[in-house]
């Protein structure tokens, strides 16, 4: 059996409100002619704060891969500092104990990675064994989950999942395009970190799931430019989801569900999640998460699971986050009181 425990969160200190983000799109790009029929892009993303690494003048400049990358890997290891000390606060199991280290990320480099880096921060073992992951993008949340569980599954030690998504740091200020302005409006910075075990918790991890799409690669992802990332996303995402979701979840599994544990990438996707699923009350859960935090990338759905636990929701669950790939990654988790 597998259990998720001591799951916690790291936050930059600069929180900023919606309202702040759209006056900084405005200095930047209010003389761009199609500027005035993005605006209502920010009122209806459904975010109304979040953190960033960097306060808001930062963002108004141009800035280099390589400071860019600093800046992921300074903050990188602050938050994970942070939310992995947490973490060791909240359960028996010790670092010592840990057998493997995870770390999901889609928002910077660093080689050596920052798993490595956090090793020589806490007293792990030196045989412990080390997974960087990069790309999983938004779905991380969940294709970390589960890998977690089949390394477990597989050396019989704890193992340890860290988070970082520092989406904030990828946006150009010298690019007026709607993904870029959608970027403005809906991304923010956070790290998570949890520990997969047989330690008995509130949450169970039942069985897991992963569907990639043929020919689907267009739909998501980065461009790679000579200052930094460019978000791709598809206008199509939404209606991909309702079109091809249902079968893929109910190849995983028919058993009805008490809720649901969802990535709150942004008000479309969201209401995608509505027309396959209706109208649950724990859907609502991931809008509250996305006002809150904005899409926190592979942390979201994370931040979602976080508030089904505080709320004291019990029983089935189905946890869902989709990215680059296009990949499905789902998990079907039990939740006790």
């Amino acid at each position: 059996m597998c259990f998720l425990s001591g799951l916690s969160f790291a936050f930059p200190k600069n929180k900023v409100y919606q309202s702040e983000i759209k006056h900084l799109s405005t200095k930047l790009f209010s003389s761009k002619i199609n500027f005035k029929n993005m605006e209502k892009i920010y009122e209806n993303a459904g975010v109304k704060s979040r953190f960033l690494v960097n306060e808001l003048d930062w963002y108004l400049d141009e800035h280099n891969w390589n400071e860019r990358n600093a800046l992921f890997k300074k903050n990188s290891i602050d938050l994970l500092k942070k939310s992995i000390s947490e973490t060791f606060d909240k359960i028996p199991i010790k670092i010592k104990d840990i057998g493997a280290i995870i770390f999901i990320n889609t928002t910077g480099i660093s080689t050596p990675s920052i798993d490595a880096e956090i090793f020589n921060l806490f007293a792990f073992n030196n045989n412990v064994k080390r997974l960087p992951i990069f790309g999983y993008g938004c779905a991380g949340g969940v294709l970390g989950l589960n890998r977690a569980v089949e390394i477990y599954k597989s050396c019989g030690k704890p193992v340890l999942v860290c988070n970082v998504e520092l989406c904030s740091l990828t946006f150009r200020s010298q690019i007026f395009s709607k993904a870029n302005i959608i970027s403005t409006a809906l991304f923010g910075d956070a790290s998570s970190s949890y520990v997969i075990s047989d330690e008995r918790s509130n949450c169970k991890i039942i069985n897991s799931f992963e569907y990639t799409w043929n020919n689907s690669l267009e739909l998501m992802g980065w461009g790679v430019e000579n200052d930094g990332l460019s978000v791709i996303f598809d206008k199509d995402i939404p209606k991909f989801i309702t079109d091809n979701m249902p079968n893929i979840i109910n190849e995983f599994s028919t058993k009805p569900k008490d809720g649901y544990i969802l990535h709150s990438g942004g008000m479309k996707i969201i209401d995608a999640y509505k027309k396959i699923f209706g109208n649950d009350k724990t859907i609502e859960i991931a809008s509250n998460v996305l006002s809150q935090y904005g899409n926190v990338s592979s942390v979201s759905v994370l931040l979602s699971l976080r508030e089904i636990l505080q709320n004291k929701l019990i029983g089935n669950f189905l946890m869902s986050a989709l990215g680059p790939g296009f990949t499905a990654g789902l998990s079907e988790v039990e939740i006790y009181g």
